[in-house]
């Protein structure tokens, strides 16, 4: 049995598109019968706002699990091998929200409006956990080239290490890429097809906007990538740690039998 994903695009108009102060564009991803909201913007006011209603949703004095995902889009090498690229983007979830902001380099001052300020300020909250693949290496990535420092984070093979240890007796976890561990930690209907050829990134018809938009496809799996992440660091968190974050955030896990039309952690205004 395989994870059914599918995407609802945003209705992207020429208007929104120079709306650069609170700009952002909805879209409504599904897997299996589970509503995910992911907002892409590169407004720091969107994503400030996105921020702040996050943990207001969140009880206080708990932890707050963050399924974090960023890409580069081109591999570029040299004589020493591959380059340290920057990210082109991050992305963000914490149960049926996602959010997905592009990333400017330190020092870019033509896109110096995409302040990754209250990136910086959310993971600097001590309740805030970052939890992804390969996080030492993203975190390191984040705080070299973006300035943005995870304040915690935890690695999802790390942790499925300590929190399935007679599993990790039979196999090397260290070897599991997210979709293994997807399958082991959350169970068999989390397998995701991937497609067969490199994704597009971009949106053909928005190249000559200030600002592109990604593909619907390539949103899609950003979002699931992000989704599981947070699923799987949830999971394995309350394992090792006795469901303390759980209790707070497990009303945002993904279940089979879902409302389409409702999402588990109610929507957040824009």
């Amino acid at each position: 049995m395989v994870l059914e994903i599918s995407i609802e695009p945003s209705m992207i108009t020429e208007v929104e598109t120079y709306d650069f102060t609170d700009r952002h564009y909805p879209y409504t991803v599904y897997a299996d019968d589970q509503r995910i909201l992911c907002i892409n913007t590169t407004s720091p006011r969107t994503l400030s706002k996105w921020l702040t209603n996050l943990l207001k949703s969140t009880p206080k004095n708990t932890p707050v699990i963050v399924g974090v995902t960023a890409e580069h889009q081109f591999t570029e090498y040299t004589k020493h091998g591959v380059k340290d690229h920057s990210y082109d983007f991050i992305s963000l979830c914490v149960g049926s929200h996602c959010l997905l902001y592009p990333l400017p380099e330190q020092g870019d001052w033509y896109n110096a409006k995409q302040n990754p300020r209250p990136l910086c300020d959310f993971f600097a909250n001590p309740r805030v956990i970052a939890v992804g693949m390969e996080i030492e290496k993203v975190k390191a990535k984040l705080e070299k080239h973006h300035g943005i420092e995870l304040k915690k984070a935890l690695d999802l093979r790390a942790m499925a290490v300590e929190g399935l240890k007679e599993v990790g007796e039979k196999v090397d976890l260290w070897r599991y890429d997210l979709d293994k561990l997807a399958t082991t930690v959350l169970g068999k209907h989390f397998d995701v097809v991937r497609p067969e050829k490199k994704l597009e990134w971009y949106d053909e018809e928005t190249w000559w906007y200030l600002y592109k938009v990604y593909t619907d496809e390539k949103t899609m799996f950003i979002t699931i990538d992000t989704y599981l992440c947070y699923l799987i660091g949830l999971e394995l968190h309350g394992m090792i740690h006795g469901h303390e974050a759980g209790k707070s955030q497990d009303s945002c896990k993904s279940k089979k039998k879902v409302n389409k039309k409702k999402n588990s952690c109610g929507a957040f205004d824009f």
